[in-house]
């Protein structure tokens, strides 16, 4: 039985789990704060927590931190050394598995033993660019699961990946595909970032920028490459692929009858390459299945009217597909929803036994769209109803959006969800996030993530939370911003009036 416990709270901003709605029947509580960009956690045998904290563009060493889910105290288990940190990447998530933790740093497999003694045992994967090399999981024949993300948005090196803060330092790194590919040879034009910026170069897909590529290009394939889902044994060896074709395959998990599912980030606006509106997915693996980045979006062709007028560059890159139809996604989530890290309910008492619960990160408007949005989309847990294929809402704020912009005190950004040992589900929040298209599109706030716990209490159970307030946030910014403008200018016309009105009284 659970017991109120003592929070450690930690950081700057304030928790009420009153502020999350629910079904009838569910409560939300804090269980500690007070981290730094926590992006997974992972149970041990003996029921306590591993959070891991990511680095990602904060002035913070990442570090895996030890929880005590029943009295909310936690310990750092493991830190990062400074010499490992990929300043501008990420550590991505880790997995428990008899006695060791696996964990991801950016494009390396680490395996932590109890004493805290780190091991490299798989190195060089392809994760320094956009994505990294995300969270693993150990499938039903113990081997090491992880999605790959892509290097670039379509699949074309570009301005905006400088901008992301990889280009510079990595100006070979381009995406490999698993497999061989031809091209058609199509280039894009872009000024010359990584030199004389009077000067045009010319990019094609799948090689680094400033490289064109001609009609019949063949594009050797790895299996340390981009798009795709990995396995391993458990020290690293017999790298395969599994699936490729996929943008950036963030959550993974085994539903009970072995079947393995991804979550899908879908393509920015942004880029060489793009479609308008494209949702995040949510997969069915098949083995050796090609799903079709980065000619497809959610299954359907780029070039497809289904997209509208909208877009850039969206004729095929490739002049041959592994498969001219590729699977369409089992569910699709809202755009920019940023469906991240799931578990499968195991609890008949917890309810909805059986299906997906998703962590969806939030928007990052204005970086990752162009479009214009008024309200935002995620910053929640959903339920995905596998019998029906209905995505329904779970825990969400009693406003629509992040707590830092609201008068409310629930989620920031959730990140991840996994069901403890207890039954209950708990969620990993990010924190707060400062967009700053100057500094690389984002930084994050030190101290501001936390873990939270769903649990279900006596009584009935309804399906869905009340109906949250929606507020159009990105548009009150946006007024806010040109009243900040405007009442500047008044003010400053107001003081140059007056400093002329001085110095004309002076010289008389």
């Amino acid at each position: 039985m659970l017991k109120k416990i003592k929070i450690r709270r930690e950081g700057p901003r304030g928790y009420n789990p009153s502020d999350i709605l629910l079904p009838e029947g569910y409560v939300a509580e804090i269980v500690a704060s007070g981290f730094n960009t926590p992006v997974h956690c992972c149970f041990d045998e003996e029921g306590y927590c591993y959070v891991v904290e990511s680095g990602h563009k904060i002035d913070a060493v990442p570090r895996i931190l030890k929880v005590d889910t029943r009295s909310g105290q936690w310990e750092t288990f493991y830190t990062l050394p400074e010499d490992k940190w990929i300043k501008g990447a990420a550590v991505t998530g880790a997995c428990w598995h008899k006695g060791s933790l696996y964990v991801m740093n950016t494009d390396t497999l680490m395996r932590i033993g109890q004493d805290g003694q780190a091991v490299e045992i798989l190195t060089d994967l392809a994760g320094r660019g956009d994505h990294q090399i995300n969270h693993p999981i150990i499938g039903p024949d113990e081997k090491i699961y992880f999605g790959a993300g892509c290097a670039t948005n379509g699949g074309v090196v570009g301005a905006d990946n400088f901008g992301f803060e990889w280009l510079d330092k990595n100006p070979d790194f381009c995406d490999v595909p698993a497999k061989d590919l031809i091209l058609v040879g199509r280039n894009y034009k872009a000024r010359n970032i990584l030199g004389n910026l009077s000067e045009t170069v010319e990019t094609g897909a799948f090689v680094p920028f400033g490289t064109p590529t001609s009609p019949g290009q063949v594009i050797k394939g790895n299996v340390k490459c981009n798009g795709a889902i990995l396995r391993c044994d458990l020290d690293g060896n017999n790298l395969e692929v599994v699936a490729w074709g996929l943008r950036n395959p963030y959550g993974l998990a085994f539903r009970e009858d072995g079947q393995l599912f991804a979550t899908e980030h879908g393509m920015d606006e942004r880029g060489a390459r793009y479609v308008v509106d494209d949702p995040d997915d949510f997969y069915e693996i098949k083995q050796g299945e090609w799903y079709g980045w980065p000619d497809f979006a959610s299954g359907i062709r780029m070039d497809d009217p289904y997209w509208g007028e909208g877009g850039h560059g969206r004729e095929p890159v490739l002049a041959e597909f592994p498969n001219p139809y590729p699977p369409k996604p089992f569910v699709s989530f809202q755009t920019h929803a940023a469906s991240n890290g799931f578990d499968f309910c195991r609890n008949p008492e917890f309810g909805f036994e059986g299906d997906a619960f998703v962590a969806c990160f939030g928007d990052l408007a204005p970086i990752t769209t162009i479009t214009k949005a008024v309200t935002p989309a995620g910053f929640k847990v959903v339920r995905v109803d596998m019998e029906t294929g209905q995505v329904r809402d779970f825990a969400v704020n009693k406003m629509t959006g992040p707590a830092s912009k609201l008068p409310h005190d629930g989620f920031e950004r959730p990140s991840h969800c996994q069901f403890g040992p207890d039954g209950n589900l708990y969620v990993v929040d990010f924190g707060i996030i400062h967009i700053a298209p100057e500094r690389g599109a984002i930084r994050q706030q030190v101290g501001t993530g936390s873990l939270w716990r769903i649990r279900r209490v006596d009584g009935p159970h309804g399906i869905v939370p009340p109906q949250p307030m929606t507020v159009p946030v990105y548009l009150l910014q946006g007024l806010g911003l040109l009243v900040g403008v405007i009442g500047g200018s008044i003010l400053s016309a107001q003081l140059i009036k007056r400093l002329r009105g001085n110095n004309n009284r002076r010289n008389k």
